[in-house]
């Protein structure tokens, strides 16, 4: 942890340094005579930042909830007014109740927050509330209040940003250092923002079906986990501070909204946050289902991927036969199920029992790139790439999990350009550039490299050369 937080008080100071030393490539991202930046400048942040985010953060690698945050943070942005643009939606593997929204439609949810919610309605709520300082363009205009802000002076403050999200003090002082402006005046602008992110985000949740008076709970839920020692006080409530004025506005809100509303949209949610909590400490999910006389199917199902998590595939099936089948929702139960078959290296089942759900459930991404994934275990390399290229196709941005999937598969299959040229995107699309270079330098001169592979190689390298050189100025 503490070799994170240096890496980005480190970046702070580096990139505000080089605002006095650069004349920077890439545009002035804010103009105090403008009031905001543009949004191809936003645009363009945005997508630096998300590289950023992949290199220092620690993500989730879990497809389930990885896929669970997307889907329903991408469900609630298309209710949102004003929405434009691509958004990102990641889960963070930290402890810390936090989230956060950056430039480019970029918005974290710590796991420690999917621990705390009560139910998907209060988790649905504060990404509502990140979704909303986005569309209103909160970040766009704090830029724009600063004097000479640019793109590494950009870098600076939202590494500061991330750093608060671990470590407050850290994080005022990264943010101070890349700032030119009071941070009372911050402060003060900060709260106007969290007002009008309440108001849009209770409009979110209603437009999307979920109780709207889940916000207000939330703010609720936040005070009581802070009640006692100061050193308890969720890292939510340091950065986006919650008053009883502020609770009994979103209160008042929610009462003004009329309609038929739910907790619990998906019937994932008790089930995305128990296996959370079992793959980032298995054996006290075990424990604690061993000390339970009588667990109810979640603190089961729980207990299984624990055991899955640890290699322990018999004990792993002798839960899932106890979780009753219709209280597992469909396709979590059947991706257990083809958990449990990867794990006793039972691939061919696996992928006849994927191929039913492929059927039930025509171009679903979570269940393609599964199917990837025990392509590649079983030793069917060439499907595995392809079924990756398929569903990198289809993303705005590259998820690094996929291109290391495909790279690692290429490289089992003996295809040793493409092998390289993934890694290489990778690595770029994680803001490792020198080693994303390297790699794009090792396919340009594998053996196996025909024309056309040199050719669009080449073409990838001096895009990330262009950007990488931006990057330092």
């Amino acid at each position: 942890m503490k070799t994170l937080l240096s890496g980005l008080l480190l970046l702070a100071l580096i990139a505000g340094a080089a605002v006095q030393a650069q004349a920077p490539r890439l545009p002035d991202l804010g103009d105090a005579s403008g009031g905001l930046l543009t949004p191809s400048e936003e645009l363009e942040l945005g997508r630096s930042l998300l590289r950023e985010v992949r290199r220092v953060m620690p993500l989730v690698d879990d497809p389930e909830i990885a896929f669970y945050i997307d889907a329903l943070g991408s469900r609630l942005a298309s209710h949102a007014p004003e929405a434009s643009g691509t958004f990102h939606f990641l889960a963070i593997e930290d402890g810390q109740v936090n989230a956060f929204a950056m430039p480019g439609g970029i918005v974290g949810i710590h796991t420690g927050l999917i621990g705390a919610a009560r139910d998907e309605a209060e988790l649905a709520a504060v990404v509502a509330h990140e979704i909303a300082h986005i569309t209103q363009r909160h970040i766009a205009r704090m830029y724009a209040r600063g004097r000479d802000i640019n793109f590494a002076t950009g870098l600076a403050i939202l590494a500061g940003i991330l750093a608060a999200s671990i470590d407050p003090e850290l994080g005022q002082a990264a943010i101070t250092g890349g700032l030119a402006f009071g941070m009372e005046s911050q402060l003060a602008f900060t709260r106007s923002n969290e007002a009008e992110a309440d108001r849009v985000g209770i409009q979110i949740l209603a437009a999307t079906g979920f109780d709207p008076h889940a916000m207000a709970d939330f703010f609720e839920r936040m005070q009581e986990l802070s009640r006692g020692a100061q050193d308890a006080v969720p890292e939510y409530l340091r950065t986006h501070p919650v008053t009883l004025g502020r609770i009994s506005d979103a209160r008042g809100r929610a009462e003004q909204m009329s309609g038929d509303f739910t907790r619990d949209d998906t019937g994932l949610f008790p089930w995305m946050q128990a296996r959370a909590r079992a793959l980032k400490e298995p054996r006290r999910s075990i424990a604690a289902h061993e000390a339970t006389g009588d667990p109810g199917p979640v603190q089961v199902y729980e207990a299984m991927v624990a055991h899955l998590e640890l290699g322990q595939a018999d004990a792993a099936a002798a839960l899932l036969e106890d979780i009753p089948a219709r209280a597992l929702p469909a396709l979590t139960l059947a991706l257990a199920e083809v958990s449990l078959l990867r794990r006793q290296d039972r691939f061919d089942e696996a992928q006849s029992l994927l191929g039913d759900l492929s059927e039930i459930y025509p171009g679903h991404p979570l269940i393609r790139r599964v199917r990837a994934m025990t392509h590649h275990e079983a030793g069917n390399h060439v499907d595995a790439v392809r079924i990756a290229d398929e569903l990198l196709r289809q993303q705005a941005t590259p998820d690094p999990a996929l291109l290391r999937l495909k790279a690692d598969a290429a490289d089992a299959d003996g295809r040793v350009a493409v092998s390289r040229e993934a890694m290489a995107e990778y690595f770029f699309h994680r803001g490792q550039y020198s080693e994303a270079m390297r790699q794009f330098e090792d396919a340009l001169t594998a053996s196996d490299a025909t024309n056309r592979d040199l050719e669009r190689i080449e073409h990838k390298r001096e895009t990330a050369r262009q950007v990488a050189d931006d990057a330092r100025g």
